[in-house]
């Protein structure tokens, strides 16, 4: 007997759950989404504006620019040597760091000769315990290897022990 009443109660149940959604013509479930988040694909109404291009400057230097470089080195000069170079942002290099002198004309006759060899020389400041001193560099370059064969150059030619060091 028991498991008749509990029979009837389960088809009553689908009765009353099932019948009203087959005699309906709207369904029961309603969905709240009324649009979708996705923007409406641009037209003639959508706004074109052409950005103005950024100025990209050369990593090397132009042909001009080499040009008075060999003429200014061919014309003695009472200035000093060449500044570092400037350091890049978010890359590291490596430089050879050849000597370091108390006195900036030594530093400058150094630089003088490694640049007649070619090499890119340049002078760094810097103050070592409350002394200045003036390092003569050679780089920077990306590549260790290329710093390490710089370095070895370096030693055959000028007969200096120069050692690497990372950059800036």
């Amino acid at each position: 007997m028991k498991q008749r009443l509990v029979g009837a109660v389960v088809l009553v149940a689908l009765v009353v759950i099932f019948v009203p959604m087959l005699l309906d013509d709207e369904p029961m479930v309603s969905s709240s989404i009324t649009r979708s988040n996705i923007p409406p694909q641009p037209g003639s109404d959508f706004p074109i504006r052409t950005l103005p291009r950024k100025e990209v400057k050369p990593l090397l230097p132009a042909a001009s620019a080499i040009e008075s470089t060999k003429a200014a080195r061919s014309k003695p000069e009472a200035k000093p040597a060449k500044t570092a170079p400037k350091a890049r942002t978010g890359l590291s290099a490596w430089v050879v760091q050849v000597a370091s002198f108390e006195k900036r004309a030594n530093a400058n006759k150094l630089v003088k000769r490694l640049q007649a060899k070619k090499l890119s020389a340049f002078l760094e400041q810097a103050s070592v315990d409350g002394k200045t001193v003036f390092r003569v560099r050679v780089g920077p370059e990306v590549d260790h290897k290329k710093a390490e064969a710089i370095r070895a150059r370096i030693e055959r030619r000028f007969k200096l022990k120069g050692k690497i060091e990372r950059y800036p």
